[in-house]
């Protein structure tokens, strides 16, 4: 099978999406050709390090996917394979190619996971990325073992483009998975390791991977093959600690205070906006995504040492996280904006329901506007349409698919949420109960 085959015309439906983030969309033929020969170079380089895992005791029926990134044969992969696949393990490459290997350390609570081969030799390999650094609509390659290994055809390459990130770190892309693609590797368009594949959903827009640099922060941990944690994401919203500021999600050399709420814990503190956070906790932090790893690892009531640049002026603080209450509202009864850890979308075991609305969200000019609706969905029970503008979720505004896309997945299974839309025009009010799935 010619595993590129269709490669251009899924590029070509591909890049004209509408995804917010850097990536523009290919103005000529040309461009796109360009584009399709860099992701043919890059697949064919990291194609050889793309494994599958499964399990050499005959009591344990699980497999997997995996990514070697060291010549020793380190192998990242997801805390769930090596957790169904034990510690015996057998590592096929694309060529049919079999090596014993065994199981490292997981953070169950992440889903990262590392393993190795046993056998001597030196292993093909590949570089691992930065995913602090991906933004919004960044494009992606998966890859993975869907449905396990299989002689008849090479790794599929699936194409998409980043368009979540939750509280725990992890990425959400748009690249079709399925099962057995868990433990595979997600690659940037330099052909580095991002992220690694978690929970996969029926919906694309939930398939979850754990992002690289979350899996670097246990690095120590997982090689020396400690294991913790547990393979669930149900943290109650309450148990969250927030600073009660906003900060900004491009930041790159430090992480910039967009404001600041006198009422929590960072007024409190002394920080003010425009201030540059670059330690957290006595670890440096450059990017957003960092800061949100180290405050989601924290209990509400810890102190934390911080050394923030103010003007030419380096000043500590120390910052007591505080207890996520009810949302604060303006004078004029409008919810206020808070930081990142005031609203933590809901989440929970990945194999369990999720909430369903039925319908895809695009971005518009002038916000999350429906897509395409499925037939007897909680969406289309309800009322809603294609083209119908999203304009506020129980009350709260929403400016883009991805803050609609949060309001939405904070809340559960079956309950009952209020959208304040646009038609023709015209506002209205519908209310949908959500499903599962």
């Amino acid at each position: 099978m010619k595993p590129f085959s269709c490669f251009l015309l899924i590029l070509g439906v591909l890049w004209a999406g509408n995804l917010p983030g850097r990536a523009e969309p290919a103005k000529e033929l040309k461009e796109l050709k360009d584009r399709e020969d860099k992701v043919k170079a890059i697949v064919t380089r990291v194609l050889p390090c793309v494994v599958s895992i499964t399990s050499s005791d005959n009591d344990k029926p699980g497999s997997g996917s995996g990514v070697i990134v060291n010549k020793e044969g380190l192998i990242l992969t997801a805390a769930h394979v090596t957790q169904a696949t034990g510690n015996n393990l057998t590592i096929i490459f694309p060529d049919g190619r079999r090596v014993k290997g065994t199981s490292l350390g997981a953070n169950r609570t992440t889903d990262a996971g590392m393993a190795r081969i046993t056998e001597p030799g030196e292993w093909p390999f590949v570089e691992m990325g930065n995913s602090d650094l991906l933004s919004l609509g960044d494009w992606v390659i998966a890859m993975g073992h869907p449905g396990g290994y299989s002689f008849e055809r090479q790794p599929p390459v699936r194409l998409g483009r980043v368009w979540r990130r939750d509280l725990d770190g992890a990425l959400f892309t748009s690249c079709p998975l399925i099962g057995g693609d868990s433990g595979g590797p997600l690659f940037d368009l330099d052909g580095r390791v991002v992220g690694i594949h978690s929970s996969i959903h029926g919906n694309v827009a939930m398939n979850r991977h754990v992002a690289i640099d979350t899996l670097r922060f246990d690095w120590d941990k997982l090689s020396k093959d400690q294991t913790w944690g547990k393979i669930t994401f149900n943290t109650t919203n309450e148990s969250r600690p927030i600073t009660g500021a906003v900060f900004d999600r491009e930041s790159r050399d430090g992480v910039k205070v967009k404001s600041v709420r006198e009422d929590l814990p960072a007024a409190k503190a002394g920080l003010k906006p425009g201030d540059v956070v670059k330690k957290f906790d006595g670890s440096e932090v450059a990017t957003w995504p960092a800061i949100q790893r180290l405050i989601s690892r924290r209990q509400p009531g810890d102190i934390v040492p911080l050394a923030v640049q103010r003007g030419d002026e380096l000043v500590d603080l120390k910052l007591e996280l505080g207890r996520r209450s009810l949302p604060h509202r303006d004078a004029e009864g409008k919810e206020a904006e808070e930081d990142s850890h005031s609203r933590e979308p809901y989440s929970q075991d990945p194999s369990g329901p999720r909430p369903y609305l039925g319908a895809a969200l695009e971005t518009c000019p002038e916000g999350a506007k429906i897509g395409n609706i499925s037939p007897e969905s909680p969406a289309a029970k309800a009322g809603l349409k294609t083209g119908d503008l999203i304009q506020e979720i129980n009350g709260a505004k929403v400016a883009n698919p991805t803050e609609a896309a949060d309001a939405l997945l904070a809340l559960k299974p079956e309950d009952a949420v209020k959208l304040s839309i646009q038609r023709d025009g015209q506002s209205q009010t519908l209310e949908v109960k959500l499903g599962k799935k």
